[in-house]
């Protein structure tokens, strides 16, 4: 009698495991053929559209494996000096670079190299650095 209270708690707990698991949808659940299909998918767009904040807009295109991440800023400076003086780990930091690299990992694109280009509000290059 024994036996089958366990067994029968057994099945009960196998039975609720099964039924209480639910997948949830990740990144690495989509597949795309390639880089440049994955940036121009409208919802990988929404991620840089909703990162949008006071001094920046921000806008990402693709060829081949590299990722190019561009920071527009909202207003013209006349002084570009910090920005310019940043460092590859400082401008890293500001745009949450690792994050994105950890993201594009997730869709299954491990070997990207990003190239962030920063910009003033008249279109003029402030900085430009890379990332591997």
């Amino acid at each position: 009698m024994r036996k089958i209270l366990i067994a029968l708690l057994v099945l009960a707990m196998c039975f609720s495991f099964f039924a209480c698991s639910k997948k949830d949808t990740t990144p690495s659940d989509f597949s795309f053929a390639s880089l440049e299909e994955l940036v121009n998918d409208p919802e990988f767009q929404q991620i840089f559209t909703d990162s949008e904040d006071d001094m920046f807009t921000y806008s990402v295109s693709a060829s081949g494996n590299v990722f190019v991440y561009e920071a527009h800023a909202k207003k013209t400076y006349d002084d570009v000096e910090y920005l310019r003086n940043l460092t590859t780990k400082e401008i890293s930091d500001k745009f949450a670079l690792a994050d994105l690299q950890k993201l594009l990992k997730r869709y299954g694109f491990s070997d990207v190299t990003i190239k962030v280009q920063i910009y003033n509000g008249d279109g003029t290059l402030i900085t430009e650095r890379t990332l591997d």
